[in-house]
C-alpha cells in the first residue's frame, strides 16, 4: 500500500481490533494488524474468502471461521430488511446491502436481484465473477433463475474494484445486450447499478438503459 493508505490503515487499527476482540480476545490487535497489512483495510478483509483470511491470519482458522460467520449473519440481517418491502434502487438499505455484498470485492462480481411485477423481493444471488476488469456473464444461469422464481424483473449490480462507479463503454454495451435478451423472453431488466466503493450509479437514471 502507498503512504496515504498506510496512514489510513494505522488510524483504523484500533477500531478493527475492537471489532475483532469478541473473537480474538487478547490477540485482537495482532489479528487486526495482520488483516490490514494483508488486505489494505477492513472492507477488503470482510470480502475475502475463508482461505484468504486463514492465510492473512497466519493459519488461525478458528478466527477466520468466526469472521466468516459474523459476516454471514450481518448479510442475512441486511437481506431480511430489504425483503420486507418492495425493492427500490434508492432505498438506503438496498444500497447498503449491495455495498456489503459486492462493493469491496477485489474482483468484479455480477449480482442479480429478482422481483415481482410490483418490485416485491423474490431472491438475490451472485451470478458471475471474473478478473478485475471484466465479468463473464452467465446468461443461461441468469435467465434460468428468473424462470425458476417466476420473476417479472431483474435488477443487476456489479462492482468496480477501482472504486469508480462510472459505467464503462463495455458495461453499457453488455447491459443493453442483456436488456434485449431478457425482453425477448418477457422479463424486464429494471436497472443495472455500478458499485464503486461507497458510490452507486444507476444506468437507468443515467439514460443508458
Amino acid at each position: 500500500m502507498d503512504a496515504r493508505e498506510a496512514r489510513e490503515a494505522l488510524r483504523a487499527l484500533p477500531a478493527v481490533a475492537n471489532l475483532l476482540e469478541p473473537f480474538a480476545g487478547g490477540l485482537a490487535e495482532i489479528a487486526a494488524d495482520r488483516l490490514i497489512r494483508h488486505f489494505g483495510g477492513l472492507g477488503r478483509a470482510l470480502a475475502a474468502s475463508p482461505e484468504q483470511l486463514v492465510a492473512a491470519l497466519e493459519g488461525d482458522r478458528r478466527l477466520a471461521d468466526a469472521i466468516v460467520a459474523a459476516r454471514t449473519l450481518f448479510g442475512a440481517g441486511l437481506r431480511e430488511t430489504i425483503s420486507r418491502a418492495p425493492v427500490s434502487i434508492n432505498d438506503p438499505a438496498f444500497r447498503e446491502y449491495l455495498r456489503f455484498s459486492i462493493g469491496r470485492s477485489a474482483t468484479e462480481c455480477l449480482h442479480a436481484t429478482f422481483v415481482t411485477r410490483g418490485w416485491g423481493y423474490l431472491a438475490d444471488e451472485q451470478i458471475a465473477d471474473g478478473a478485475t476488469a471484466h465479468v463473464e456473464v452467465n446468461l443461461r444461469r441468469l435467465l434460468g433463475r428468473a424462470f425458476d422464481l417466476g420473476a417479472h424483473g431483474i435488477i443487476l449490480a456489479h462492482n468496480h474494484p477501482s472504486h469508480s462507479a462510472e459505467p464503462s463503454a463495455e458495461d453499457i454495451a453488455l447491459t443493453r445486450r442483456i436488456a434485449q435478451l431478457t425482453k425477448s423472453v418477457g422479463i424486464q431488466l429494471l436497472d443495472h447499478l455500478v458499485v464503486g466503493g461507497n458510490d452507486i450509479v444507476s444506468m437507468r437514471q443515467r439514460g443508458l438503459l
